[in-house]
């Protein structure tokens, strides 16, 4: 069984390039198994990347190269015995380190698996050209990773392609370099699959822990607390009855664009990503913002149909207090929800999980 870690801060598009993967090895007739690891309490992206054919697992409330180790193991060994995959896809958090989670899993003495490069993503849009500006966690993912593949080129010119390309090799002259759109597709994203699904070259388990002792001493440390993310989740039901796809759609993006503004004003050249998803009926809206300076990308795919209306948002941004996002998220959603007449209860954490606390009861419209 290959294990494939696909790494890349937060923004880089490693959803949707998964998606795409996942479409790739099932062509191939490879059953494959997802473990998505969210710094928030809620996941999006395992509900985004499932469906027929694929088995996924969503480990919540921190980091899986630090905090959750634990329940990566258990999650490892029970889809091998209860799925038997032929690939398991990794996809961890925005700011985990890819390297110690190779590390981890060789550790825990799991049969028969092996490991393809590990990846790092890149959305060149949002990558500072001077090596000094980047964070250090940032730094070590791109340094530590065998392929490094620049998404998102559909967005740029060829000038901030090759600004991009010096700087990564400036960071990691090993790695391969492959650039593509995964949301375009393409013969740079199947070049990318072909390089991301062979055995790696990368040491054996015994010679990369003697190699990487000093550096693990300092990585074995909260990846949460080391790269200064602010990090918040939160869940709504919406109690409305009729709402059309087009509010939805239109919700979506007011909220997404509003915290967007309001993050802005708390740090104006704010690094993060802002997530959001709405599932409506047989729908499921994504959305997301990863930067002050551009509007929410919107999203609709075509899910099994919904019992219940659901708004979820996750948010994880640098250099700004988790006190202010907090207050920044909940009181956005809740006033654009309010604002489009849409009842709605906010899930409250617990410690036996998540309760639901109503928090609006307002005259319910069709929309």
């Amino acid at each position: 069984m290959k294990c494939m870690i696909i790494g890349g801060f937060l923004g880089s598009g490693k959803t949707t390039t998964i998606r795409k993967l996942v479409e790739y090895l099932g062509a191939q007739g490879q059953r494959t198994a997802i473990i998505v690891n969210e710094i928030g309490e809620v996941g999006i992206d395992g509900e985004t990347i499932s469906g027929e054919g694929v088995e996924t697992r969503e480990i919540t409330s921190g980091c899986i190269c630090c905090t959750l180790r634990i329940s990566m193991e258990y999650t490892l060994r029970n889809l091998m015995a209860s799925y038997h995959p032929d690939t398991i896809i990794v996809e961890p958090t925005g700011i985990a380190f890819p390297r110690q989670i190779k590390s981890n899993i060789e550790s825990m003495g799991l049969p028969e698996i092996s490991f393809t490069p590990i990846v790092n993503l890149v959305d060149p849009s949002s990558l500072s050209p001077n090596v000094e500006d980047l964070q250090n966690f940032v730094r070590n993912q791109k340094e530590d990773a065998e392929i490094l593949g620049i998404n998102k080129v559909d967005l740029i010119g060829q000038e901030k392609l090759l600004e991009t390309c010096l700087l990564l090799r400036k960071l990691n002259p090993r790695a391969r370099i492959v650039h593509f759109s995964a949301r375009q597709g393409g013969e740079g994203l199947d070049k990318f699959f072909r390089l991301a699904g062979v055995s790696s070259q990368d040491k054996t388990a015994c010679e990369m822990r003697n190699s990487v002792k000093a550096k693990n001493s300092i990585e074995a440390r909260n990846s949460v607390e080391m790269s200064g993310v602010s990090a918040y989740s939160t869940e709504f039901e919406i109690t409305s009855q009729e709402i059309s796809l087009e509010t939805a759609v239109s919700v979506s993006g007011q909220i997404l664009d509003s915290i967007r503004k309001r993050v802005t004003q708390l740090n104006p050249e704010f690094t993060g990503h802002i997530k959001l998803s709405f599932a409506h009926k047989e729908n499921f809206v994504k959305g997301s913002v990863t930067s002050a300076h551009e509007k929410p990308e919107i999203e609709i795919l075509k899910k099994e149909k919904n019992s219940r209306s659901r708004l979820k948002i996750i948010s994880a941004v640098a250099s700004v207090p988790r006190e202010e996002l907090i207050r920044t998220v909940d009181t956005t959603a809740s006033g654009k929800l309010e604002d489009r007449q849409l009842s709605y209860i906010k899930a409250e954490k617990s410690n036996h999980g998540y309760s639901q606390t109503p928090i609006s009861s307002l005259k319910q419209e069709n929309f």
